[in-house]
């Protein structure tokens, strides 16, 4: 697979970094470390400023137009019967659109947003901030700056590891595939768990 990227990217490193940028779940915290693995680049590796530069406008580009959609869908089926995907979706963020309902300053809101797009763990970027807010009844203009800051203090993070530390950058793109693979399979089991228990309730 490595040997794959090497071959048809060599040439433009630059798009297979913001490719993997822009994917969700992964975004920064992978297309960082990806950008920085000489393993994987050799002596076409970049430069981290450009890598952090290019992974950040990869990773915040969908922002907007994830925050405006899901805000659009949450407009559009209040008080309507919600499609499976719907529903799935805001069960799956329910514990954390419920943390904005609660009653706490508008700022502590924005800075729960900022911080829970900083934290480098499977499912905390930028993707799910954004539905997070569009759920909500958070500003999206303020929303959008507080992933935006979020997302940046990330990339500096995950930058300067990479640099620091000799070859972490491909034992960290390994790792954020091992574990985005391992989330994926538990989610399906837990899905498919939860699919058979409804139709044995449903037979019953």
């Amino acid at each position: 697979m490595l040997e794959f990227i090497a071959e048809n990217f060599s040439n433009c490193v630059h798009l297979a970094i913001f490719l993997v940028a822009i994917f969700p779940a992964i975004e920064s915290k992978v297309a960082i470390p990806f950008g920085l693995s000489r393993p994987i680049w050799g002596s076409a590796t970049l430069s981290p400023i450009v890598v952090m530069l290019i992974s950040f406008v990869g990773t915040m580009l969908p922002s907007i137009f994830v925050i405006l959609l899901c805000r659009k869908i949450k407009n559009k089926t209040s008080g309507f019967i919600y499609d499976n995907f719907t529903v799935r979706m805001q069960n799956k963020l329910k514990k954390h659109i419920d943390n904005f309902s609660k009653k706490t300053t508008l700022l502590k809101k924005y800075l729960f947003l900022g911080t829970f797009v900083a934290l480098p763990l499977p499912l905390t970027g930028v993707y799910t901030a954004s539905m997070i807010a569009g759920f909500s009844n958070l500003k999206i203009g303020y929303s959008f700056l507080s992933i935006l800051i979020g997302e940046f203090l990330t990339c500096v993070g995950m930058t300067i590891i990479c640099s620091l530390f000799e070859n972490s950058g491909f034992y960290m793109f390994v790792m954020s595939i091992v574990m985005g693979f391992l989330l994926m399979v538990i989610n399906g089991i837990i899905y498919l768990v939860n699919l058979i228990k409804k139709r044995k309730q449903n037979k019953q």
